[in-house]
């Protein structure tokens, strides 16, 4: 078994904090006579921290690019690395900053000149999913089989994810944040969120910039905030004001909240007493983290780096030969995986297979940006299958697919066993508009991303899968 050490790196800039992680990873090359080459991390190692740095803001709405930049730099050099070694790793934008004018223009740009990275601008539901994942939430759900709730608060949003046997259930955000009531030294409010200002209106809790904040009023705003944010996550209430995007919470009660980010990094430490000791950073932080502490959730193993990605780890392997390829957009970069089982049931059922892919496209539809292809599906579980089950098959996923993602000229779709030409041209058939990529034997997890190549080998191609791999 060859084995080999890889650096990667993740960059996560944050509405009010930046943070650099470097890793090693060790690639272990599961190759044989019997089969295709394939790649798994057996070994991950935390090997350099960044500090936590104020996210550089040029103004209200801009990033300062060349601040960034100088901060990797002298990063890399503390770090001990040079560019070309960094083989795999992460670009994030998260929060407030990923809506921010210049946020698209920024990830592209370090992620051209920062090493070989998957690249995504995170939103809200997808950084909720990668906090919940960094923070072990998903994990402990995956041992415990309770529901655990995840709150990632951070500077202007707290992004919720609740994960139960291993999987994200329900992603949702709260303009909840420390950052979103700003102060100065001295105890007078410099800022305060237009997403608040109704929300405390609501609720007699006036707060206005030039004032000097009280303690007790911004104690009653912070418990009132933890509060809110707690009961809508246990579904107690159905409505919240500060609701990023409209969502229908379920009712599903999590057993176990946990909280992650900034915030959840200061619960640990001792009430503020003055206004003074809540400003230090600038902000409330520490008031809410403490009304949050008080209300007995608890704090994440991984706080503040939660969403911070460890590395991209790349598994290069050749896909099978029996590939369909209707388009000529190869090579094709970073396309974010998702998994949908074809066959949970003792036999074929088309309608629950179909509720499976619709729910699945949904989900992805509002996490991954719209590029083309926007996804790859990849079908898991999958039996023996008949002309007739291909024709179902083929004729449920080109419709959920195209429902959900209506601008899309590209569908890429991974399988398992080795069936990709019959269900490619299948799929051709049944969207002649469409471009059809389809690709067998390729070892995928939910989550992943790939990168499609160029032919290899007759019409077989390189493909790379790039796992998001987070510290333990």
């Amino acid at each position: 078994m060859l084995q080999k050490w890889i650096t990667s790196i993740g960059l996560d800039i944050g509405t009010s904090t930046t943070k650099l992680i470097v890793s090693k990873l060790l690639i272990a090359n599961q190759q044989n006579q019997f089969t295709l080459p394939g790649c798994q991390i057996i070994d991950r190692r935390v090997t350099y921290a960044s500090s936590i740095y104020t996210t550089p803001m040029l103004n209200d709405v801009e990033i300062d690019v060349q601040r960034l930049t100088v901060l990797l730099e002298q990063e890399y050099k503390n770090a001990g690395i040079s560019l070309d070694q960094v083989e795999a790793g992460a670009v994030i934008i998260t929060g407030e900053t990923a809506r921010k004018q210049n946020a698209e223009s920024i990830i592209h740009y370090l992620a051209e000149h920062a090493g070989d990275f998957v690249v995504a601008t995170a939103g809200a539901d997808l950084e909720g999913i990668l906090a919940a994942k960094g923070s072990g939430a998903i994990e402990r759900s995956a041992e415990t089989n309770a529901v655990i709730a995840n709150i990632d608060v951070g500077g202007g949003t707290a992004n919720i994810a609740l994960c139960q046997n291993g999987k994200v259930i329900e992603t949702f955000t709260l303009h909840v944040g420390g950052r979103l009531i700003r102060l100065n030294s001295d105890g007078f409010v410099t800022y305060v969120s237009p997403y608040l200002t109704e929300f405390l209106k609501n609720n007699s809790l006036i707060l206005r910039e030039g004032e000097k904040a009280a303690f007790e009023k911004l104690s009653s705003i912070c418990q009132l905030l933890a509060e809110e944010t707690v009961n809508y996550v246990k579904a107690l209430n159905q409505n919240f004001s500060l609701l990023v995007s409209p969502h229908t919470r379920s009712s599903i009660h999590p057993e176990t909240i946990m909280v992650s980010g900034g915030v959840g990094a200061m619960m640990e430490k001792q009430k503020p007493k003055t206004v003074k000791e809540v400003a230090i950073h600038g902000d409330v932080g520490p008031l809410l983290a403490y009304h949050f502490q008080s209300i007995e959730v608890s704090q994440a193993a991984e706080t503040t780096r939660a969403t911070v990605i460890g590395a991209g780890m790349q598994n290069t392997e050749v896909s099978g030969s029996t590939v369909y390829i209707g388009s000529k957009r190869l090579p094709l970069k970073n396309i974010p995986i998702i998994e949908i089982p074809v066959q949970q049931e003792e036999k074929w059922n088309p309608q629950l297979f179909q509720e499976r892919a619709r729910a699945a496209c949904m989900q992805a539809s509002t996490i991954f940006s719209a590029e083309d292809p926007p996804v790859a599906i990849a079908l898991s579980h999958f039996p023996y299958c008949s002309y007739k089950m291909l024709q179902e098959l083929a004729k449920i996923i080109s419709d959920e697919f195209i429902a959900c993602f209506k601008g899309a000229k590209c569908l890429v779709v991974l399988c398992e066993q080795d069936i990709a030409k019959a269900l490619g041209q299948a799929l051709a058939k049944q969207r002649k508009e469409l471009e059809i990529i389809c690709l067998d034997q390729i070892d995928f997890t939910h989550g992943d991303y790939i990168d499609l190549g160029l032919p290899v080998a007759g019409e077989a191609i390189s493909v790379s899968v790039k796992t998001l791999a987070f510290s333990s």
